[in-house]
């Protein structure tokens, strides 16, 4: 069995389950997930966990998201990209450049952001797209979601009476791109769709870095791996040397957070996940708890007969 991540490049047509599906049959082994779902249409970085690194999957979720997407005005759609049915249109009026990125722009910074119709999001314990394809009307939630970085990085395209123009965006987990898209046409009063997606980076790989399936099947996978130990960050992580700390983490015993001070600078154990270490290995990530923040708690444990 192999333990990592493997960085893949999902071409279109595949939905994210038939790359972990085609994975399995490829390396011989069930325990394969991946870190983040892509619609078929959308191409990019999909990172597959392996064996013990499925373990990590929320750790690094946690990273941000990098995208190029087009974005066409003048078109909107049900499923708000291109594989949906068309439901406004209208001829795109002259607009300026530089009202348009300013447009684009404006959504820099934290972004409260309506999670869109067809999607896997849960409202009353059933997904929206399961009310959308049975036609019932249901609120669906804001999230705030984090815009770190956003342009527009090509000339804008008149045909037919809609414009299309390339954006890169760099952004906080969550964040829906197709919900971005038609949120900027808008800020311009247009209706407006994601034409095409894809993902350039996430959980900390970049498109550079990807293998495709058929790749992968021709090559010694181990080639292509990248272990725990390179996943893991040396942000928040405690390598232990004190042997009283060491009983406590392997047997995943709750922390006292002032306990951690000898440790580590106590402003780094104040969120996010705290990252354990003993003799090199990654033995345990642990969380603060969410009802107790004076405390750590085990959030995931690694066993020690595997070298990960």
């Amino acid at each position: 069995m192999y333990h990592g991540v493997i960085p893949i490049y999902k071409e279109a047509g595949m939905t994210s389950h038939d790359v972990v599906f085609k994975a399995r049959k490829i390396l011989g082994m069930k325990k394969i997930g991946h870190t983040g779902t892509l619609d078929p249409d959308v191409t990019g970085v999909l990172p597959l966990v392996l064996g013990q690194a499925t373990k990590l999957t929320e750790y690094m979720q946690e990273r941000d998201k990098a995208y190029t997407a087009e974005v066409t005005l003048g078109v909107s759609t049900v499923t708000e990209d291109a594989s949906g049915e068309v439901i406004e249109q209208a001829e795109v009026p002259e607009l300026d450049t530089a009202e348009i990125d300013k447009a684009i722009q404006s959504f820099t910074g934290e972004y409260h952001q309506q999670v869109p119709l067809y999607s896997s999001v849960k409202v009353n314990g059933k997904k929206l797209y399961e009310y959308a394809r049975a036609g019932i009307e249901v609120e669906r939630p804001v999230k705030t979601v984090f815009i770190k970085d956003i342009e527009r990085t090509d000339d804008i395209v008149r045909k037919d009476g809609t414009l299309t123009f390339n954006i890169e965006v760099l952004c906080t987990k969550g964040t829906y791109i197709r919900t971005l898209a038609v949120d900027i046409g808008k800020k311009l009063g247009v209706p407006a769709h994601m034409s095409h997606l894809v993902r350039n980076a996430s959980c900390g790989f970049t498109i550079s870095q990807a293998v495709t399936l058929s790749e992968l099947s021709e090559m010694n996978p181990e080639e292509v791996i990248q272990p725990v130990e390179n996943i893991i960050t040396e942000e928040n992580t405690i390598h232990i040397s004190d042997e009283d700390l060491f009983f406590k983490i392997r047997n995943g015993q709750k922390i006292y957070k002032n306990d951690m001070i000898k440790y580590v600078d106590g402003s780094s154990v104040t969120s996010g996940y705290i990252v354990f270490k003993h003799e090199g290995k990654v033995i345990a990530l642990y969380m603060e708890h969410p009802k107790k923040p004076d405390e750590l708690k085990p959030f995931k444990m690694f066993t020690s007969d595997i070298d990960i």
